[in-house]
């Protein structure tokens, strides 16, 4: 190694330092501390040499800034780095480091000034901390637009607040079910998580927020509460689950889930780790509501929103794709109208939602009938309407008369009356009576009102 010559520095002139220099100052090496100014006890917030040097170890720990000393001791330039520092109250400060070698008692030591820049690292900490969740939370908001797959949606969001809350290992997203909570996703647990069941009262989020449900909640030490939480996990027999934060995942106002993230540590999240999870928690509530919202709106575009059954603007799109494919493959199909019998006076005489009543029952009854190659549609008001494939006329007619007599021995009841759930219908054949839709529903409008003639002397409703 070089020598070089320092500049000497005083008693003397340490003295004026300590006496005018407010910035916190001290004179070190690599061995210990030589002196300090009432600035640094300010910072490092204790007079305890004991605790001083310490603090003074733990620093001198960091292979890089041994070397940051070693290399001015070398060259004899001004250095300056930055340091973590833990008060005695516990409190992590950060502090810039500038100095210069100088020579005290014969010693080569570096005379330092220290800022305290706790303020601007969290500032960019939080920056960053943002950025990063902004981004991750980006690519779930796209994910759900991108898949139909809920469950890969849930497994990206437990993986990507696992990155986001980095002292977490394991997490999971719970979905209300009545009574009870099941599990949605699952990130570091066995599969046999999968068979759990919560009763609400007993989440974690319900006994502390004394059920309301209403916040996030950091809870430090399970012990605090009840016991370290034992579902097995990946990380061994003996790693239990000792600290956790949970939110609730509210859709529309309601309550649709809870989302934790747990640790095998005790306090292993912090206040910044709390404003995360908001973040995570608003852009799953806003992500799933316009999944949710999308999903509805599919749902009726294809479907009566009464019965659950194919709605007529979907039947006619499927009926051009039925026909084109009957055309150029030479087949044949059956379509069927159907007609809920004396339905409008089960209205008159029970009220519309008795009514309804009628239309679902019938529609559930069509529908359990119907084979997956065939499909069913309500065409409007009182009137479905459904393609039959591989069958002939009479087949379908045996099988419908079953049905409606099925149905008969099985009415409604309602206040004590009996409802039978009826309906006519009438068949026809592609292409032998047409080949458009209009010309089918023609020829089995005429054969439904036959049937309705004959239903109308069956069944009498008061």
């Amino acid at each position: 190694m070089e020598n070089l010559a320092f500049n000497e520095i005083t008693e003397s002139e340490l003295a004026l330092f300590r006496q005018f220099i407010s910035l916190p100052m001290v004179l070190f090496n690599e061995e210990k501390v030589f002196t300090v100014n009432e600035g640094f006890y300010d910072v490092c917030g204790t007079r305890d040499q004991e605790r001083l040097n310490r603090s003074f170890k733990s620093v001198m720990s960091d292979g890089q800034t041994v070397r940051t000393i070693r290399e001015s001791f070398r060259t004899g330039f001004p250095i300056r780095f930055e340091v973590e520092l833990i008060r005695e109250d516990q409190e992590k400060v950060h502090l810039e480091i500038s100095g210069k070698p100088v020579t005290y008692q014969g010693i080569p030591v570096l005379l330092a000034f220290l800022t305290d820049i706790t303020e601007m690292k969290r500032t960019q900490e939080d920056l960053s901390r943002v950025s990063k969740l902004r981004m991750l939370m980006l690519e779930v908001t796209q994910s759900v637009l991108e898949t139909e797959d809920l469950d890969q949606f849930f497994h990206l969001i437990l993986t990507n607040a696992l990155k986001a809350l980095s002292n977490g290992s394991l997490g999971t997203i719970l979905v209300k079910e009545r009574t009870h909570f099941s599990v949605a996703s699952f990130v570091g647990f066995s599969e046999d998580i999968l068979d759990f069941r919560l009763p609400i009262e007993d989440s974690f989020l319900y006994r502390t927020t004394q059920g309301r449900m209403d916040r996030i909640v950091n809870i430090p030490d399970l012990l605090e509460i009840d016991s370290y939480y034992m579902n097995r996990t990946i990380f061994g027999e003996e790693k239990f689950i000792k600290s956790t934060i949970t939110a609730p995942i509210n859709i529309k106002g309601s309550l649709f889930g809870i989302i934790s993230i747990d640790a095998i540590d005790v306090n292993a999240f912090d206040e910044d780790d709390v404003r995360s999870m908001e973040f995570i928690k608003n852009t799953i509530e806003i992500a799933l509501t316009n999944h949710l919202s999308y999903k509805e709106k599919a749902f009726l575009a294809r479907y009566d929103r009464l019965t659950n059954l194919y709605n007529r603007t979907y039947f006619e799109d499927q009926f051009g794709l039925v026909r084109d494919h009957a055309l150029r493959y030479g087949e044949s199909f059956n379509l069927v109208m159907f007609d809920v019998d004396n339905l409008k006076k089960i209205n008159d005489t029970y009220g519309h939602l008795i009514g309804d009543r009628v239309l679902q029952t019938i529609s559930q009854e069509l529908e359990s009938n119907t084979r997956s190659s065939d499909f069913i549609a309500r065409f409007g008001g009182d009137e479905f309407v459904g393609i039959f494939y591989h069958t002939d006329v009479m087949k379908l007619d045996e099988k419908f008369q079953k049905l409606l007599a099925k149905m008969t021995d099985d009415p409604l009841t309602v206040s004590s009356h009996e409802i039978i759930c009826s309906f006519s219908y009438g068949i026809s054949t592609f292409p032998d009576n047409g080949k458009s839709m209009n010309e089918l529903i023609k020829t089995a409008d005429e054969a439904l009102y036959e049937c309705k003639v004959k239903h109308r002397k069956l069944f009498a409703h008061p």
